[in-house]
């Protein structure tokens, strides 16, 4: 069973750290380089119960959980006018096997319902076609690609035409 949590614990902020330091994990995304250090130096250097409200700084932050363990992660990146979505399955064994297409079924409805979001936009990069397949199949549509990027964007509109 696949949860959204939002509590991210000193442990769960390392196996953050452990999954962007993977080489084929971080191919894929679009993370500040040395974004795992700056973590485990916080977990270093400040010793908290939970580290939500850094995680938490750019916008919500939720860990993809199987089963209460995490597996990934999905945040939400305030921009002008939309908020743009990373979904990311650390876990590399679980790839390709739906775990992205629950965790980002569940991502838009906290985004929509729960945030009350207008527009949800992602950037993926060209070569990862199983998210690129994925954001097309759940209903965003694309914008301009930039560059090595491809842009998908979502409205509540489109949402919920796609829900019914």
């Amino acid at each position: 069973m696949i949860t959204l949590r939002q509590d991210i614990s000193l442990d769960d902020a390392l196996c953050i750290a452990d999954w962007l330091e993977d080489e084929d994990v971080l191919r894929y995304l679009n993370e500040d380089l040395g974004i795992s250090h700056s973590i485990r130096n916080l977990v270093l250097t400040t010793r908290m119960p939970l580290y939500n409200q850094t995680f938490n700084n750019r916008g919500p932050f939720y860990l993809i959980c199987h089963d209460n363990a995490p597996i990934g992660y999905v945040k939400f990146i305030r921009k002008s006018g939309f908020h743009e979505i990373v979904i990311t399955i650390g876990d590399k064994s679980l790839w390709g096997k739906g775990f992205g297409k629950r965790a980002l079924t569940l991502a838009l409805q906290e985004a929509f319902f729960t945030h009350r979001f207008n527009t949800v936009n992602a950037k993926i990069k060209t070569e990862n076609h199983r998210s690129v397949n994925l954001f097309e199949h759940v209903g965003f549509l694309p914008l301009d690609p930039y560059a090595d990027n491809l842009h998908f964007t979502m409205n509540l509109t489109a949402y919920l035409k796609k829900a019914a």
